[in-house]
């Protein structure tokens, strides 16, 4: 209200529009799994592969290649969870040929898994007999390839180059020089179900996280692995009653058959998970889906960043994973690598659930400004405006679509409040929306004329 007026003139009062906030762009994937990053279940943004390195460590790219997947197929952001690595990293103790002298040891900068198949090996340089200085791989067991290499090391610098390799650190003292040989890593292991579900609701507090990815690595035991990502979709559901709908993903095991992925997904049925196959493109898949808009398919589209699939999937395993609504990746001629159908485990497709969370995401931004302006049937229809404005841009986008007869519209508002309602100062919206679908099947009809 503007000034009130004792000699006559002009009181202006200024009423500034409710305006929505823009929404946080889709494809921030909030991604649990071992990194370099001291101490664990904290969370670090990071929306290039330099900065991922940056804060978690060049042995992320070993821990959880997740992260350079999504990265190199358009994610938006990561938000990265790191577990926890004490008690989960693998090790090796090198013999200094003293027995006078402890070992000295050494352990991966990442738990899990993936540092059991690493070597560390040692050969000597001598003088005059004299053994004065070593060389150091670390090499993948089997290929063959050293990843990091030390060189020339003498005795009195062992310590320091061994704490500057970045996928191995010094775990203790270095007295004197190792013996040559060849020292494997061994002990890793993957985080407990509790480190992953403890993981996850550190993500609770990231709003614009709207797909996350567990990187789990040890797939010996399906029980466990099926726990994991139960919690996965555990925490999507619960988010989703706070208007941060999120969809989760997985993938199979690297030794699973077809029939063991179809025992599992029998436990992961629903609309916010999806299951890919096969092992080790799920980071992709993820980085994807984040790269497209909301409303887009990941069918047919091409996953970027990788190489021979670990497993080729044969015609009729991708019929039968299909047959399970588990996401089936292969490689096609002329194609390169694609995503055969993008389905979460019950059916429907991810696109149609990202553009319903947008929906929901939408009303919430818009309701919460209108919070305490109610009290009228202006505020009410101001509020309904607002969303119809919302809905029609979603509209114009694609996202929502019309039936195909044409007789119902992309979507419907409402806002009511009762009189009961008002006395307790409560407003109702009614919406609907009708996403649009991808069309994965053409039915075609030759007529063959003479």
């Amino acid at each position: 209200m503007g000034k009130v007026l004792i000699i006559p003139g002009v009181s202006v009062s200024v009423v500034k529009e409710v305006l929505p906030q823009q929404l946080a762009p889709s494809g921030v994937l909030g991604l649990v799994g071992f990194t370099g990053a001291a101490g664990g279940v904290g969370t670090v943004r990071a929306a290039s592969w330099n900065r991922v390195r940056e804060l978690c460590g060049e042995v992320t790219a070993l821990s959880l290649p997740e992260a350079r997947q999504a990265i190199d197929n358009g994610v938006s952001e990561l938000v990265i969870v790191s577990l926890p690595n004490a008690n989960f990293t693998a090790g090796a103790s090198l013999s200094n040929g003293d027995v006078n002298k402890a070992a000295i040891k050494l352990k991966a900068r990442a738990g899990g898994l993936w540092a059991n198949s690493l070597d560390v090996v040692v050969t000597e340089r001598t003088a005059n007999s004299a053994v004065v200085a070593v060389d150091l791989a670390i090499v993948r067991r089997g290929a063959g390839d050293a990843i990091e290499h030390l060189r020339n090391i003498a005795a009195d610098k062992l310590a320091a180059a061994l704490n500057g390799l970045s996928l191995v650190a010094l775990d203790g003292a270095a007295d004197g020089l190792p013996k040559a040989g060849t020292y494997p890593l061994t002990g890793g292991k993957d985080a407990a179900v509790a480190d992953y579900q403890t993981a996850l609701d550190a993500l609770i507090e990231e709003s614009d996280v709207d797909s996350v990815l567990a990187a789990v690595q040890d797939f010996s035991k399906q029980a466990d692995v099926v726990s994991i990502y139960s919690s996965v979709i555990a925490h999507c559901n619960n988010l989703s009653g706070d208007a941060k709908g999120r969809i989760g993903f997985g993938q199979v095991g690297p030794q699973w058959t077809v029939a063991d992925a179809k025992k599992a997904v029998e436990n992961l049925v629903s609309d916010r998970f999806a299951l890919v196959a096969p092992n080790g493109v799920v980071g992709a898949v993820a980085g994807l889906v984040g790269n497209l808009s909301y409303f887009q398919s990941p069918t047919f589209k091409a996953l970027a960043g990788l190489g021979p699939l670990a497993r080729a999937l044969k015609l009729e395993e991708q019929t039968e994973l299909l047959k399970s609504f588990i996401v089936p990746v292969a490689t096609e001629r002329g194609r390169g690598t694609i995503v055969v159908r993008g389905l979460t485990t019950d059916g429907d497709q991810i696109s149609v659930r990202r553009v319903a969370d947008r929906a929901v995401r939408t009303m919430k931004m818009i309701g919460d400004l209108f919070i305490g302006r109610l009290n009228n049937a202006d505020g009410r229809g101001a509020l309904k405006q607002k969303l119809i404005e919302a809905l029609l841009q979603m509209q114009r986008e694609g996202a929502i679509v019309p039936s195909t007869d044409g007789k119902d519209p992309a979507f419907k508002v409402d806002v009511y409040s009762s009189q009961e309602d008002f006395a307790k100062g409560i407003v109702r919206v009614d919406m609907a929306v009708r996403p649009v679908r991808a069309i994965d099947y053409i039915y075609a009809t030759v007529l063959v004329q003479v």
